[in-house]
């Protein structure tokens, strides 16, 4: 004979109902109770993240620069081929896929590739898609490959 059978029904009741109240009790303690926490501290850091944006906006001498429009008609190889000579970067490969453009770079040194990158929409009307760079042996080179497309 086990111990619940010798219960009345009474008493099982009542020890159903406790384990029901428990049950929700500790759902309710650890699984509602953290995800409203955590809730509420994520609505915290958005709202400091957008405080900071809306103070930087209206900091002096922060000017947001339009966007100029491309007028070049030449297509994007042209384009990135011409800016990689002029900032010195050799390029390796050039894999056109649809709109989009692949390049290769098998060496070049960081600081070079880092400027001719964040210029290229700027000075090519190229916008970077993805970029990976490889740390090579010799110091300060890097290998590069970067997925462009047209930004005009």
């Amino acid at each position: 004979m086990t111990a619940l059978s010798r219960l009345t029904l009474r008493e099982k009741g009542l020890l159903a109902g406790g384990g029901v109240v428990l049950v929700v009790l500790g759902l309710w303690m650890y699984v509602w109770q953290p995800l409203i926490e955590q809730r509420a501290d994520q609505n915290d850091r958005i709202a400091r993240y957008l405080s900071l944006i809306d103070i930087a906006r209206e900091a002096p001498g922060t000017v947001q620069k339009p966007v100029a429009a491309c007028t070049d008609g030449a297509a994007l190889g042209p384009r990135i081929t011409n800016s990689a000579e002029t900032a010195g970067i050799p390029l390796t490969r050039l894999d056109p896929e649809g709109a989009r453009l692949r390049i290769t770079v098998s060496s070049a040194g960081y600081a070079d590739a880092m400027l001719w990158i964040a210029k290229l929409e700027a000075t090519a009307c190229a916008r970077a898609l993805s970029v990976e760079m490889s740390r090579l042996t010799e110091p300060g080179q890097v290998s590069l490959r970067m997925t462009l497309e047209d930004a005009g």
